[in-house]
């Protein structure tokens, strides 16, 4: 516990949302789920949770009541672009907030040992108005500012899903297949310091297919799990093998790792605890994760913490997620930038009630 502590304290960030990302992926929702969230975006089961049916519909499996959870969100964040030293100002900080999201879900046993579930939640937001400059060079050791590109982004990235889970000998599986749809606009000034300003409006609208699946085995005081996440032209898919394990004195808790693969490519690894609380009834999530992607200028780590309280057939949750990256100038299309430091925070809280 004490090293957890200290790697808590130490931890800088995982993944984040910057200006570029307004034009493709936009700023990822990393957990959906408070629990989850509590461990940084884990997939570990959650089998009293409807929360599953995007966070791993293999958890479903072991529901024994009508389960209906909604929760809510919003991220801050902040973004720090390093120019180069020739440039006139070297440091940008774009600062915004996105506009308060959520979940809703609902899961129930049907029928020896099957178990179904259905939810919608947005995955992923646009918010964002920023601003960039774009440099050129005008004579060896000075760049001279050309234009300054101020964008206004708003949009939503939403899944519709139903699940069914079933268990097969030891294994418990769950899929959850939907679709993933939404709509955006973005508006971008470009400010020319000479010559002509102009305006760009670009609008987008998506539509695919999308598929959340998951796979868990007990193996007595340890679960073994698996979770995927498909992805498209604006969503990157996911997916990642985890191991938890609880012990006596941890009493109903448990520790856990998980590794994963975002596009098939960027390495997320992260490890992740549910403690017994001191109320009755309660407990407490922490997890630290970390990965590298593409252009990253360093690997970088993230935190979470949690908690959540049972009561009745009622349980309440909310928890604190902490995520954002260090990008080089290969990761970045724009000339004359160094790096670019962007962050997210969110908090989110949620509610269920199991009938």
């Amino acid at each position: 516990m004490r090293f957890l502590f200290v790697l808590l304290l130490l931890t800088v960030s995982a993944s984040g949302y910057g200006y570029w990302d307004i034009f493709s992926f936009g700023g990822r929702v990393q957990s959906l789920s408070p629990v989850s969230a509590g461990m940084c975006g884990s997939s570990v089961p959650d089998s009293s949770s409807a929360y599953s049916v995007f966070a791993n519909p293999s958890a479903l499996v072991e529901i024994d009541g009508l389960i209906v959870s909604a929760s809510g969100w919003e991220t801050g964040w902040n973004e720090i672009i390093t120019y180069h030293y020739t440039c006139t100002e070297p440091h940008r900080d774009n600062l915004g907030g996105m506009i308060p999201r959520g979940e809703f879900a609902v899961a129930f046993p049907v029928w020896n040992g099957f178990s179904a579930g259905a939810g919608i939640a947005t995955v992923s937001q646009y918010d964002m108005k920023a601003t960039m400059q774009v440099y050129h060079e005008v004579g060896y050791l000075h760049s001279e500012l050309w234009k300054t590109m101020v964008t206004d982004a708003t949009g939503t990235l939403n899944e519709a899903l139903f699940s069914l889970a079933g268990s097969a000998g030891p294994v418990n599986i769950g899929v959850s297949p939907g679709v993933r749809f939404g709509s955006g606009e973005s508006t971008t000034f470009s400010n020319r310091v000479s010559g002509p300003d102009s305006t760009i409006i670009e609008t987008w609208d998506h539509s695919e297919f999308a598929l959340r699946a998951g796979a868990s085995t007990s193996l007595g005081y340890t679960v073994v799990y698996s979770f995927f996440v498909s992805g498209d032209s604006r969503y990157m898919s996911f997916a990642d093998i985890g191991v938890s394990a609880s012990f006596p004195f941890l009493k109903g808790g448990y520790l856990g790792a998980e590794f994963g693969l975002f596009d098939g490519n960027w390495l997320k690894g992260s490890v992740f605890a549910r403690l017994p609380g001191i109320v009755e009834g309660s407990n407490l999530y922490l997890g630290i994760d970390g990965y590298r992607p593409e252009g990253a200028l360093k690997t970088g780590m993230g935190l979470s913490y949690g908690g959540d309280y049972s009561f009745g057939s009622y349980r309440v949750s909310a928890a604190y997620q902490y995520q954002g990256r260090y990008r080089d100038a290969s990761g970045i299309s724009t000339d004359y930038i160094n790096h670019v430091f962007d962050k997210g925070e969110t908090v989110v809280i949620g509610v269920e009630r199991v009938f």
